[in-house]
This record gives structure tokens, C-alpha cells and sequence, in this order.
């Protein structure tokens, strides 16, 4: 006779974790409701900007509602950066918010980072390429967290070399199936926020084209092009990646609950200097490798000072031993489903 494995039960944890993102989520409608109202009364300028303010210093405050390292730092992205960006875009008539946009297309354009394609309608929202592009990296990510259980055996760039994955993988699933969600609901298609970062070719081309392409959008919007116009690229660029540096650390905050050291910051300064210099040195035609080249030399150069910068804070914090938990506990779980999946399946038979 064959053992009954039981199903797994959730931990008390995370349904507490659920309802927090439910209340969340109706205070984040509540404040859709309020700002698409006010947006209809009030003209662009100052006056919209002072009406906004209450939601716009609630903003930064949502994330704190979360207990899990993972929910924490997504709705920082989302909340304390993008839609506060949004709505700062959206107080002086700018950004991809309009008060006439239909309330369901104004609630996600504003709270989610999604860009909708309203004059390009196409007969599948969603492709066959883009499942199986999903369900590919969503199996890779587990593999990357199972492979934390023996974390303890490996050298600490082998661990940075992992938890660069889990970023970049993460990060782009969290928005991928944000966004297929959304193509569904409105029958619209959302444009992607990756664009295979690993095939840039150089600094500008990760940055502005390939890596988490909203965020680059709003900064564009919201500081390089204001700044460019009364003080020139050069400095619209280094002040983009300066308020992207403090927002970074905000970030970090909420993922690490320590105090801010200044190293993400000058993590993305590098990152602006390195634009100019390279632009310089292709303007002068001192520099200009074959893409064969030009990609490695560029991964190779963000991971390096990302390691050096980026990650430091995470391991003095011990934040990365807490990530660590949350993942091997997704693993648990999931495997006590394929037991209990697999029993089912024996007694049946």
C-alpha cells in the first residue's frame, strides 16, 4: 500500500503576507480614485502638485506594510519609485498618465510598471514565444534558489554570480507576468521592460535600451530631459543617474532595514561616467569594438562594480541570509507539492 503524503499547508506567514497586500491594494485604489479625480479638476501645474501631495508622501510608505524581503523591495520599485514618479510627471501634465485614460487602464498605467500599446492591437495579446520564454526562466530562477541549499560551499563570486541572477531573473518575471496580467484584463497589449540585457553592447545600450526599460523612460522623462534643456546632456545624464542612485538606495533600504552608505549610489555615478566616456572615446573613434567584444567588456564591467558596490551593503547587512530563507522556503514548499502531487497520483493508480 502506498503512503498518503499530505498536501503542504501554507504558513501562517504568508497569509498574513496576503492580506496585507489586499489592504494595500485597496488603498492603492482608493488613491487611483482620488488623483484621476483631482487630475479632471485641477489643470496642470503647482496647484495639481499641492492636491497630489497626500498620496504622493503615502507612496514611500506601502512598502513597509510587507514582512517578506521579496514583496518589500517589488513594491518599493513599483510604488516608492514608478508611480511617485508618475504622479510627480503627471501634477505638471507629462508621463504616460491622463485623467481621460478609461479607470482600469489609469489604475495600472499608475500603480504597475506597465506601458500600454493603445494604437497597436494585434489578434493574440499574448504569444506562444512569450509563454514558453517565461516558463524557461521561471524554471531557471528555481533552479537558481535550489542550488542556494548549498550555498555554504561556494566561494563568495560564485554567491554573487547567483544572486546577480535571481536579480535580473526576478526582477523580470515579477514585471513580465505583471504585464501579460494586464494584456489580459484590457485585451491590450503592455510593451516588455527587458530587452535581453546580456546582449548590450555598451553602457548606453544596457541602460537606456535593454534594462528595466520603464524606469529608464520616467528618468528620461521626469529628470534627463528637463535638466538637458537648460544645462546640457552631460549633466542631464550624471543627474539622471544620481537621482537614480538615491532612489536605488531607498530601495536598498527597504531590502537591507539598514542605513544607507552611499555605495549604490556611486554605483550608478560609475555607471553615468562610464556613458560619457565611452561616448568620448567613440566620438574620437579611439574606441569602437566589435559587438563580439563590446558585450562581454560591458557585462563584465556592471557586474564587477556591482559586485564591489552593489552587493557589499546586502552581505554586511546580512539581507542576503534572509533572501536566502525566503527562496529555500519556496523550494521546500514546492517540492512537498510534487510529493504530494506524485502520492495522489500512485494511489490513484
Amino acid at each position: 500500500m502506498h503512503s498518503h503524503h499530505p498536501w503542504p499547508k501554507l504558513h501562517p506567514s504568508i497569509l498574513t503576507e496576503v492580506k496585507y497586500s489586499v489592504t494595500v491594494g485597496f488603498v492603492l485604489t482608493a488613491c487611483t480614485c482620488y488623483v484621476r479625480f483631482t487630475s479632471f479638476r485641477i489643470p496642470p501645474g503647482f496647484h495639481r502638485f499641492t492636491a497630489l501631495i497626500p498620496v504622493i508622501f503615502l507612496l514611500p510608505i506601502l512598502p513597509a506594510a510587507f514582512s517578506f524581503i521579496h514583496h518589500r523591495t517589488i513594491a518599493a520599485i513599483f510604488f516608492s519609485w514608478l508611480a511617485l514618479f508618475k504622479l510627480l510627471l503627471l501634477s505638471f501634465g507629462r508621463g504616460p498618465l491622463n485623467p481621460s485614460q478609461p479607470f482600469l487602464e489609469f489604475l495600472f498605467t499608475a500603480t504597475l510598471p506597465v506601458k500600454l500599446r493603445s494604437g497597436h492591437r494585434k489578434t493574440s495579446i499574448v504569444s506562444i514565444t512569450d509563454i514558453l520564454n517565461l516558463l524557461c526562466k521561471t524554471l531557471i530562477l528555481i533552479c537558481n534558489a535550489y542550488l542556494y541549499r548549498y550555498h555554504p560551499l561556494y566561494d563568495i563570486y560564485t554567491l554573487l554570480s547567483l544572486y546577480t541572477c535571481h536579480l535580473y531573473l526576478g526582477l523580470e518575471l515579477v514585471m513580465t507576468v505583471t504585464g501579460i496580467t494586464v494584456s489580459i484584463i484590457l485585451n491590450m497589449p503592455v510593451e516588455p521592460q527587458f530587452n535581453d540585457p546580456f546582449l548590450s553592447t555598451s553602457l548606453r545600450d544596457f541602460w537606456s535600451r535593454r534594462w528595466n526599460i520603464m524606469l529608464s523612460q520616467t528618468l528620461r522623462q521626469a529628470i534627463y530631459e528637463p535638466v538637458t534643456s537648460r544645462l546640457g546632456p552631460v549633466v542631464g545624464l550624471i543627474t539622471s543617474f544620481l537621482i537614480s542612485g538615491l532612489m536605488h538606495e531607498v530601495i536598498f533600504y527597504y531590502l537591507a532595514s539598514s542605513r544607507p552608505t552611499g555605495e549604490v549610489m556611486t554605483f550608478f555615478l560609475l555607471q553615468g561616467m562610464g556613458i560619457i566616456v565611452e561616448q568620448a572615446a567613440k566620438k574620437a573613434t579611439i574606441w569602437r569594438p566589435h559587438k563580439i567584444v563590446a558585450c562581454p567588456l560591458t557585462i563584465s564591467f556592471i557586474m564587477i562594480s556591482a559586485f564591489w558596490l552593489v552587493f557589499n551593503p546586502l552581505l554586511r547587512s546580512g539581507a542576503d541570509e534572509r533572501v536566502l530563507e525566503e527562496c529555500m522556503a519556496v523550494v521546500t514548499y514546492l517540492e512537498d507539492v510534487v510529493h504530494a502531487v506524485l502520492s495522489k497520483v500512485r494511489v490513484l493508480v
